[in-house]
């Protein structure tokens, strides 16, 4: 499934697409305002703004803002944000700058340089020692595979994205992977492990009390129930799904969860129900929900014409809007509804075709899922294997250790050779010590503060500099005239009251003078 031109008509619905959520992406405020009023507000922000983080972030959300209307702009604003945060040595702003600039890189279908670009990214969260932002990358990266159709990568790098969020005990993180995970399960038909990791993730959004993720994984496990035929399970997390959306914004609306109802309430008997809710929702369903108005349609139409309406009409349009889609389960289950159709109507021949159609799309459907299973069988005894051979590997360790005991004398030789080293290391630095020591003595004069005596009780003798400054700040002197004194900048003064205050553990500069006298 490859990205074609920009992929999505707005960056919104591609967050949205498959119940994809990017944990990376940072909430933008001003949800109120329409997006030519958010960049024409950030604009003027930008003017008035001084060099400092936050214009990082109103560069950074101009790039956001601008993904669904010009690329090159997007690409403009995340390098300027991404230039003033090295400038401000601003790592994280600089990450973040970044994924909007490798963004707009995909939609280019410049998929390497989006590549590189995360790879950077990966690099500064590492030497930045930022975990968190690892995981959110990592799993970024697997969304871009995923779109990119290399599916392996993308569940190796969602697999990576999780590990990481669990080892962090980052939630949302966890959440967001596990939803994504679950997405290319269900793709490749393999439910019931989609099923598993949707009931995970909504474990962990239902402890972080996170309604509109709570919809969205009961909506996913509404489908997943249904897709496996236990249509009563459908329903109910389909109710669930709405009771919570009837207060809450949700990816989900309305419609597509009523959709999922009637879909469950038509395979458990409940036809006037069923054909009641269809007839109200389809017509509410947005533009880019093909799947959804698909599958509403074979059952719209098939539920006609169980009450003499014609509504092989929309059968038809059903199967033109699946002609070239992958989503063979409901192929399967659109041309099993138009193979009854076809009987009731008389049809008879064009029924035979549909039923051969079904007959040919649960084959496969059966294989594939069937291949899946002995994939992750295989999958389990590779494990078992691997740990296996982790035994073997720290058994040998051992009895290679066990065997080199004379190991020992050579540790106790180095020992003895560090021991030594030391030493005389320890004789010298104490007569540099002593030197400075001596140094210091003649430098301390005029001043009610004994510093020979304060040094002498301080971890961290305090320098020549340091006492200097702290008798002017005894005489009451303030940090410029501080500085013009000793011809430094008023920057430098500070600085080395910092390491003052963090010698002595004092408070302020009243505290300072107290805690030195009382020494």
């Amino acid at each position: 499934m490859k990205r074609k031109g920009l992929m999505v008509d707005t960056l919104l619905k591609i967050l949205a697409k498959e119940s994809l959520v990017l944990g990376i992406i940072l909430l933008v405020p001003f949800y109120c305002l329409a997006q030519s009023d958010i960049i024409s507000q950030l604009k003027r922000d930008l003017e008035s703004a001084p060099r400092d983080t936050n214009k990082v972030w109103i560069y950074r959300d101009l790039a956001f803002y601008y993904q669904e209307e010009n690329l090159d702009s997007v690409l403009y604003f995340s390098e300027e944000a991404s230039k003033l945060a090295i400038q401000l040595n601003f790592t994280y702003g600089q990450i973040w700058s970044l994924y909007q600039k490798a963004l707009a890189l995909e939609y280019l279908n410049r998929f390497e340089e989006a590549m590189d670009i995360f790879s950077f990214m990966k690099s500064l969260a590492i030497q930045n020692r930022d975990s968190i932002s690892l995981a959110k990358i990592t799993n970024a990266i697997g969304v871009a595979y995923y779109y990119q159709g290399i599916h392996d990568e993308a569940l190796s790098h969602y697999q990576k994205g999780l590990e990481l969020s669990e080892k962090l005990n980052y939630q949302e993180g966890a959440s967001h992977a596990l939803n994504n995970l679950a997405v290319i399960y269900r793709q490749q038909r393999n439910f019931r492990r989609a099923l598993e990791i949707h009931e995970k993730s909504l474990a962990i959004k239902t402890a972080q009390s996170d309604t509109v993720g709570m919809i969205n994984s009961h909506y996913n496990l509404g489908l997943l129930h249904s897709y496996l035929n236990d249509f009563k399970k459908s329903f109910s997390e389909f109710e669930l799904a709405e009771k919570l959306s009837l207060n809450t914004p949700s990816s989900h609306n309305l419609a597509e969860i009523n959709i999922g109802k009637a879909v469950a309430l038509y395979n458990l008997g409940n036809d006037n129900e069923a054909y009641d809710l269809l007839f109200a929702e389809v017509p509410k369903l947005k533009p880019d929900k093909i799947h959804e108005k698909a599958a509403a349609l074979t059952y719209l139409g098939i539920l006609e014409i169980k009450l003499d309406k014609n509504g092989l009409d929309r059968l038809l349009e059903a199967h033109q809007l699946l002609e070239n889609s992958d989503r063979l389960e409901l192929q399967r289950q659109l041309y099993k509804e138009m193979a009854s159709a076809y009987e009731i109507v008389g049809k008879h021949n064009l029924a035979v075709n549909a039923w051969k159609e079904y007959n040919i799309l649960n084959d496969s459907i059966n294989n594939e899922q069937k291949a899946w299973a002995m994939e992750e069988m295989q999958a389990r005894f590779d494990a078992i294997d691997k740990d296996k051979k982790i035994q073997q590997q720290e058994l040998a360790l051992f009895s290679e250790k066990s065997k080199k005991k004379w190991i020992g004398i050579v540790l106790s030789l180095t020992f003895f050779s560090f021991a030594t080293g030391m030493y005389f290391y320890i004789r010298k630095w104490r007569a540099s010590v002593k030197k400075q020591e001596e140094e210091l003595k003649n430098t301390i004069h005029n001043s009610s503060i004994d510093f020979q005596k304060v040094n002498g009780k301080m971890l961290t003798p305090l320098t020549k500099r340091e006492i200097e400054i702290i008798k002017l700040v005894e005489k009451g002197k303030s940090n410029n005239e501080i500085a013009d004194q000793l011809f430094v900048s008023e920057n430098t003064i500070k600085t080395h009251l910092k390491n003052i205050f963090s010698k002595t553990e004092a408070n302020n500069r009243t505290d300072l003078i107290h805690r030195l006298h009382r020494y």
